[in-house]
C-alpha cells in the first residue's frame, strides 16, 4: 500500500467519524447492559424457564459469629408463572427446607405463606418473619432475573468498579417504581453475580438493616444454565446462614404433596 493510499484511507475514516461521532455509554445504559449480561451468563431464557430445583447439601446457621445449628438439608424450590391479579403477599415461588434425614422437621413456604413443621404439628410462622421472607424474596437478585427484569419503572445505574472479596466486580444499583433499591456486584471476568445488598427497615422500629447475599461455586446444571452451589447470607455484617450444595437438580417433576402439609397434621397456634 502506498503512502497516498494510507493517507486517503485515514482521511475517509476521519470523515466517517466526523459524520457519526462516537457517544460514550451513560451510567444508566451501562448498568442495564451489565444486568442483561448477567442474565445471559446464567443461561438467559433457559434460566428463567427453570420450573423446579432440588438442592442437597449442608446448611449452617450462625448467631453472633458462632455456629448455632447445622444440618444435612434438602431444599425443594418450585417456580410458577406470575399472577398479575394476585394479592401483594402472594409469591410465584414455593420452597420446602428439610433439616433431618427422616424428613420430620422442615419449613414450608407456599406462595408467600409459611409453616414450621415438627413431630408436634405445623405452626404458622410469625408474621414479621413472613414479611421479612417476602421482602427478601422479591429483592433477591436471582428472583429479580427470573421475574422482575421486564418490570415497568426500573432504573439501572452503574456506580463503578468495586473489589469485593478480592474479586473485581462492576457495581450496579437497581431501583424499582416504588423507590426500593438493590445493589448487585457482578464479576468482571464472566458477568455472574457475586454479591447483592439491600436495606430493609424493621416495620415497628424503622431501624434499617443491611441484608447481603454472596454467591459462589457456579456450576452448570442444565444446557447453558449455571447456578451458585454456595450461598452465604449476612445481616449488618454478621453472617447468619451458609449453604454448601453437594448436588443440584433442575427441571424434574416434584410431587405436589412435597408442597402440602400432611393430611391430618395437628395445626398449632402461631407464636405471639
Amino acid at each position: 500500500m502506498t503512502r497516498r493510499e494510507v493517507l486517503l484511507g485515514a482521511g475517509m475514516i476521519a470523515g466517517a467519524t466526523a459524520r457519526t461521532p462516537l457517544r460514550a455509554e451513560s451510567a444508566q445504559e451501562k448498568g442495564r447492559r451489565l444486568v442483561m449480561e448477567a442474565y445471559r451468563a446464567m443461561g438467559g431464557d433457559a434460566f428463567r424457564e427453570i420450573f423446579s430445583q432440588v438442592t442437597t447439601g449442608r446448611g449452617y446457621s450462625f448467631y453472633r459469629a458462632s455456629v448455632r445449628g447445622l444440618a444435612r438439608i434438602t431444599v425443594y424450590d418450585r417456580y410458577e408463572p406470575m399472577q398479575p391479579d394476585a394479592d401483594r403477599d402472594w409469591l410465584p415461588v414455593s420452597r420446602k427446607e428439610i433439616y433431618t434425614e427422616k424428613g420430620d422437621f422442615y419449613s414450608l413456604f407456599l406462595n408467600g405463606k409459611g409453616w414450621e413443621v415438627t413431630f408436634q404439628g405445623a405452626r404458622p410462622l410469625p408474621e414479621d418473619m413472613l414479611t421479612r421472607y417476602r421482602v427478601g424474596t422479591r429483592r433477591d437478585f436471582l428472583y429479580f432475573l427470573r421475574y422482575r427484569l421486564e418490570e415497568p419503572g426500573l432504573y439501572f445505574y452503574w456506580t463503578g468498579l468495586e473489589i469485593v472479596d478480592n474479586i473485581p466486580t462492576e457495581a450496579v444499583e437497581i431501583s424499582d417504581g416504588e423507590g426500593e433499591m438493590i445493589t448487585v456486584y457482578l464479576r468482571q471476568r464472566d458477568g455472574l453475580p457475586h454479591m447483592a445488598t439491600y436495606l430493609r427497615r424493621d416495620p415497628k422500629t424503622r431501624i434499617p438493616f443491611e441484608e447481603k447475599s454472596i454467591w459462589s461455586k457456579y456450576r452448570e446444571v442444565a444446557s447453558g444454565v449455571v447456578v451458585p452451589w454456595n450461598i452465604r447470607k449476612e445481616r449488618d455484617g454478621e453472617q447468619i446462614y451458609e449453604q454448601f450444595a453437594s448436588e443440584v437438580v433442575v427441571n424434574e417433576q416434584i410431587k405436589p404433596k412435597i408442597f402440602e402439609l400432611p393430611r391430618g397434621i395437628e395445626m398449632l397456634p402461631a407464636n405471639p
